[in-house]
């Protein structure tokens, strides 16, 4: 009986201390589940005190972002799709970026074989760039911009600068679903985006026919479907004029330069004169295209007015197409006319205010294989003072991962009666790659 009662009294003694022992471990755990309830509260209201209000989410992905308002560029200028990064801000719902920036970068080294004006020579050339592009969706549209940052040198006539500049930099507003306005620096508006210089030209080498030097300039473009038209107020051309002043005597020794010892066949009559370079005209010049482009076909004609205080107003009218002959086949043609102004030269450019000139240039464009295309071309430049430019060529280019590129090809230049080059030709051969990052 006294065992039963000793058994009974400490069953009891163990059951409340079991009891007291498991109140203690249920208060502990209360305790750290509402400390990790608060610092999941905290971690949960970090995000909307870093980010805009309405945003949930900041990604970064390889490639490029979507860009609709980065303007055409010229092969050999193209940022591939798939290089570089983007960071894209996402909207609380399953939607497109409403904000992105997108950064790559291009490293172009080529040993290059040149031989102009009598002097051959092979040498190393460089160009690295630096591609920034971005959008925002706002209220009252996509507002976006595009910096090119560019160093370069070497090969036979200059060494490797170590100074970057943005050679390119421009900013679009889409204001309504099929309009846009740029304003920048850019290629001008009235560039033939057909033809050589625009579709091929990817070595590093001399171009030929016309070509499209950027410009400042403020650009309105419509776009719907396959049809788009485009109209631009941009700089004037510049004009370098020569002040004389009046003239003078000087002594000099023949073979020794100035010198205070005069002899009678060593006094000259030399001009004082100053030299002023200055826009042509004091309003912008007018450039516009209508292009109706889909995958087998596009055709495109330009054009362009200056006002010129030098002389008579300056013009240029031009036109051209590409056509997909078979997969991976095109042809491409174009050709320019026109009086004074400047912004198609490429070998020549007008030697006076008012010089009448032409250009034109054929190309074929063909995809070897999957990875390997060929570039075939000829062009010509004729202009009244400064002579004419035939050009021939050509390269091959492998691609073997989108980071990568090999080519190599060669152009030929005949320069005919021209004022300013004292031998006939001009040949360039390469060999160069081109590393994209990252």
């Amino acid at each position: 009986m006294k065992m039963m009662k000793w058994a009974l009294l400490g069953g009891a003694a163990l059951a409340v201390t079991a009891t007291a022992a498991q109140a203690d471990d249920l208060g502990a755990l209360k305790a750290q589940i509402e400390a990790l309830q608060s610092r999941v509260t905290q971690l949960e209201a970090q995000p909307q005190a870093s980010m805009p209000s309405g945003y949930s989410l900041l990604s970064i992905r390889d490639g490029q972002g979507t860009y609709e308002g980065v303007l055409a560029e010229r092969n050999a200028d193209k940022v591939h799709d798939d290089s570089g990064f983007t960071m894209s801000v996402l909207p609380t719902a399953d939607a497109a970026p409403a904000a992105e920036v997108s950064v790559s970068g291009e490293i172009r080294t080529a040993l290059l074989y040149t031989d102009f004006e009598n002097d051959d020579n092979a040498d190393v050339a460089i160009r690295g760039r630096i591609f920034i592009k971005g959008k925002a969706d706002t209220a009252v549209g996509e507002v976006g911009g595009y910096f090119r940052l560019q160093a370069n040198g070497g090969g036979d006539f200059s060494d490797y600068s170590e100074n970057a500049k943005i050679n390119k930099a421009y900013g679009w507003w889409k204001f309504a679903p099929a309009w846009e306005l740029m304003a920048g620096y850019n290629d001008n508006t009235g560039a033939l985006q057909v033809g050589w210089d625009w579709l091929a030209a990817t070595g590093p080498t001399r171009s030929f026919g016309p070509s499209n030097p950027a410009n400042e300039q403020m650009r309105l473009t419509y776009s719907s479907g396959p049809l788009s038209f485009a109209i631009a107020v941009e700089d004037p051309d510049n004009i370098t004029t020569t002040s004389v002043a009046g003239n003078h005597l000087t002594c000099s020794t023949p073979g020794v330069g100035p010198s205070d010892i005069c002899t009678a066949d060593g006094l000259h009559v030399v001009d004082d004169f100053s030299e002023k370079t200055q826009d042509k005209s004091d309003i912008p010049n007018v450039q516009a295209y209508l292009m109706y482009s889909s995958d087998s076909f596009t055709g495109q004609i330009v054009g362009l007015y200056q006002d010129d205080n030098f002389g008579s107003d300056d013009w240029a009218v031009g036109g051209g197409a590409t056509v997909g002959i078979a997969e991976g086949f095109q042809l491409t043609a174009g050709a320019v006319v026109g009086q004074g102004t400047s912004s198609y030269a490429n070998n020549l450019g007008p030697l006076t205010t008012d010089e009448d000139f032409w250009g034109a240039s054929v190309g074929v464009l063909a995809n070897l294989a999957e990875d390997t295309r060929l570039e075939l071309g000829v062009g010509y430049e004729d202009y009244d003072n400064a002579g004419t430019a035939l050009g021939f060529g050509g390269g091959v280019y492998w691609d073997p991962v989108s980071q990568v590129t090999l080519g190599a090809g060669a152009t030929y230049i005949d320069f005919g009666d021209h004022a300013t080059v004292n031998d006939d030709d001009s040949l360039e051969v390469f060999f160069g790659t081109w590393l994209r990052f990252p």
